[in-house]
């Protein structure tokens, strides 16, 4: 009798193991099915420092997992011609010149993608006074962004532009002593599509004691509002040597957007970039 019963309890045994088995993926929904995971990807390390500095800045590189060791090359203009390579970094260090850093970080000999930052000596000491209250999610890197002699990407997105909304540009240049000018630029960028338009004109003034401006040139603009690619256009005057000690830019904006736009009726932008004289 024992027999028997212990004979028929392992056939069971072998049927629930077979359904089981056969059990289709949906029924084993809500358990917790174990694979290998694969290698956590290494994330590359952040570069700290001002993006634009007077006479030197610090550099401080950080890995985003403590463990990863950091490893890193510059390059600026007297490097054109040298063989750099990348080497341990063990503490921040002084820049004083305009310089390009790459890094990347390596854990267990696997390494992070190559992260990329440039910090840019200012090419001059000038002042700026912005007189137009900049929309703050578009300030770029503060008002010496107008000045520093980075020009800003067509990618707007980036940040590198300042934006001001429903209202005209206007700025002072201090030089900090009188200057000879002969020539005029102020950048600015289009994108219909984002209410990004070019200003309607751009006006000049030069002054030597700051507050009695006289006019240099007036630019008007070509560019069809309609025109919906997204595009810069330097605003360039070519004037008789002139000294001043000031530079005033005024640029008018293009007014609410256009009935053909889908945007009917809302304010457009002005985005200036990079202001330079020669």
């Amino acid at each position: 009798m024992k027999k028997g019963l212990l004979a028929l309890s392992l056939l069971l045994i072998q049927i629930l193991n077979a359904q089981h088995h056969s059990q289709p993926a949906d029924s084993l929904k809500g358990t917790e099915i174990l694979t290998p995971t694969s290698q956590e990807a290494v994330a590359s390390p952040i570069i700290k420092a001002d993006r634009t500095f007077d006479f030197s800045t610090k550099v401080e590189i950080t890995s985003q997992n403590p463990g990863d060791k950091i490893y890193y090359m510059t390059l600026d203009a007297g490097d054109v011609n040298k063989k750099k390579k990348f080497t341990a970094y063990k503490k921040p260090f002084i820049i004083s010149r305009t310089t390009q850093i790459q890094a990347y970080t390596e854990r267990k000999r696997k390494k992070s993608s190559i992260a990329t930052a440039n910090f840019n000596r200012r090419p001059n000491y000038w002042e700026i006074t912005t007189l137009s209250k900049v929309t703050p999610q578009y300030a770029a890197t503060g008002k010496f962004a107008l000045i520093d002699g980075i020009r800003g990407d067509l990618d707007w997105k980036k940040g590198e532009w300042q934006g001001y909304l429903g209202q005209n540009f206007e700025a002072v240049i201090d030089f900090q002593s009188p200057l000879q000018i002969t020539q005029i630029t102020s950048t600015y960028l289009q994108d219909s599509k984002a209410l990004i338009l070019m200003p309607k004109k751009v006006e000049y003034y030069a002054s030597m004691n700051g507050k009695d401006f006289f006019l240099l040139d007036k630019i008007d603009n070509n560019l069809e509002p309609k025109d919906e690619k997204v595009q810069t256009k330097d605003f360039t005057t070519e004037i008789l040597p002139t000294e001043a000690r000031y530079l005033k830019v005024k640029a008018y904006y293009f007014g609410k957007h256009p009935g053909w736009h889908q945007k009917t009726g809302g304010e457009t932008f002005i985005f200036v970039d990079e202001i330079s004289v020669r």
